[in-house]
């Protein structure tokens, strides 16, 4: 009895926390929001949404997997920014207001990762060290995109940030500038027993499991959750850490945001990455802020990133 009222309790917290925000590692499209991109902009801007498709590319891994990416704004844009969607996400559910907006000035690249949105097949899976083989594809996309010798831009959300510190530690001839929210350099007990209280995708909520069902159907998705909350494990059991000693190794300048009520990325883990990251870096919270501070917050998320981008001071 006691064991079913604490996992009673596990599931009542993580559904009272996804209506309001997504979990971390899980970059819920915007549809799943109140306010949604579409909704958020102009007309014009919805307009600009339907030209995703005549921008779409594609290339192939070097362990020949083939990952499809759009390749937005001008050719010879001065900057270039790559965007890497969090677990289960894609380009346009995880960044449709930063591939609108963000494109007016920068060339932007938005990949689906391996498995995910339109990078299917094939079926997608989660190894214990799937994070270190999402940097490396991003790596790939970004010299198939750019050519060899590019340096860019990258923007990372959920277990997108934690992939880009991954690339910015491995590959600082590659990364100029790193732009992270939501990520978390470890996992403890309780994030595991969080993310199990929730293992049967048919409990979420219709609003946030729709976005997904349209893509991987119903057994998809559960089987997608099945693996990653597998690979979770497998990285517990491995001692929990994700990019702890990387973060350290990252050089290049770094903008670190954080919504300080994000239920699922407590203030320890902006905390460690300030703590633990010696290049230059830049710290902006959302007082009121969740998981989702890049969508809730877009029009004024945005303008930050473009200052930052751009080397110019950003308010605090």
């Amino acid at each position: 009895y006691i064991m079913l009222s604490m996992r009673a309790g596990l599931v009542s917290r993580f559904f009272s926390t996804l209506s309001r925000t997504p979990s971390r590692g899980i970059g819920l499209p915007a549809s799943a929001y109140p306010l949604t991109a579409k909704r958020r902009f102009s007309c014009s801007s919805v307009a600009r949404m339907d030209n995703f498709e005549s921008r779409q590319k594609e290339m192939k891994t070097k362990d020949d997997v083939r990952i499809v990416y759009y390749d937005l704004g001008e050719s010879n844009a001065k900057e270039v920014i790559i965007l890497i969607p969090g677990a289960l996400g894609y380009s346009i559910s995880d960044y449709e207001p930063q591939m609108i907006e963000l494109s007016k000035d920068f060339r932007v690249l938005a990949m689906d990762p391996r498995g995910q949105g339109k990078s299917r097949p094939p079926e997608r899976d989660f190894p214990v060290d799937f994070l270190r083989r999402e940097a490396r594809d991003t790596a790939q996309v970004v010299e198939a995109a750019l050519g060899a010798g590019a340096k860019v831009n990258v923007m990372g959300w959920s277990d997108g940030a934690n992939i880009g510190v991954l690339l910015a530690a491995e590959r600082p001839d590659l990364v100029k500038r790193l732009v992270m929210w939501g990520g978390n350099a470890y996992i403890t007990t309780e994030d595991v027993d969080l993310y199990k209280a929730a293992a049967d995708t048919s409990l979420w909520s219709p609003r946030m499991a729709e976005p997904f069902l349209k893509v991987y159907g119903a057994a998809g998705l559960q089987q997608m959750w099945t693996d990653w909350l597998v690979a979770m494990d497998e990285i517990m059991e491995l001692g929990g850490d994700i990019c702890k000693e990387e973060a350290a190794k990252v050089s290049c300048p770094v903008f670190l945001l954080h919504g300080d009520k994000d239920g699922f990325v407590p203030g320890v883990h902006p905390v460690f990455f300030r703590d633990a990251i010696k290049a230059p870096l830049k710290y902006k919270n959302f007082p009121d802020g969740k998981h989702n501070i890049h969508l809730r917050y877009a029009q004024e998320f945005n303008a930050m990133v473009r200052k930052f981008l751009l080397d110019q001071e950003v308010d605090d």
